[in-house]
């Protein structure tokens, strides 16, 4: 008996398809250009707990077409890149030095990651960073 062949549309989530294909009609494809790139996470941020002036680095890797451009946002605002914060090649955030001290700046909080393409743009996962609280 030979397998049944289902359409292609039955395999993705409901509405993928019909989403996928509006966008390509708002991104102005070419006539008979029908094709398009999923956009999905490799890696996505996990909650973090660092002491006060420690380094970390924060997950973020995109799939899918070329150029992908990576932002980050801490509670929900765009994260502005500087000597301290910085957005590396795989998509990852690296802070060389955690700020959180009274009265003075503070990186804790909720991070997320939006990647984005010419298909769309995805949104991670929120990871939560901590500052060790210290016992003394």
């Amino acid at each position: 008996m030979a397998p049944s062949l289902r359409p292609l549309a039955r395999l993705r989530p409901p509405g993928m398809l019909l989403r996928a294909l509006l966008l390509l009609l708002l991104l102005g494809s070419g006539p008979g250009v029908w094709c398009f790139s999923e956009l999905f996470f490799i890696k996505e941020p996990q909650d973090v707990t660092v002491t006060r002036k420690d380094p970390v680095v924060l997950d973020c890797q995109g799939h899918g077409e070329v150029p992908i451009k990576v932002t980050w946002l801490k509670n929900g605002a765009k994260v502005s890149e500087n000597k301290r914060i910085q957005v590396l090649s795989n998509g990852s955030l690296y802070i060389s030095e955690v700020e959180g001290k009274r009265g003075e700046q503070s990186d804790e909080g909720f991070y997320q990651c939006l990647a984005m393409n010419k298909y769309g743009a995805i949104l991670s996962q929120k990871a939560h960073l901590t500052l060790s609280r210290s016992t003394r």
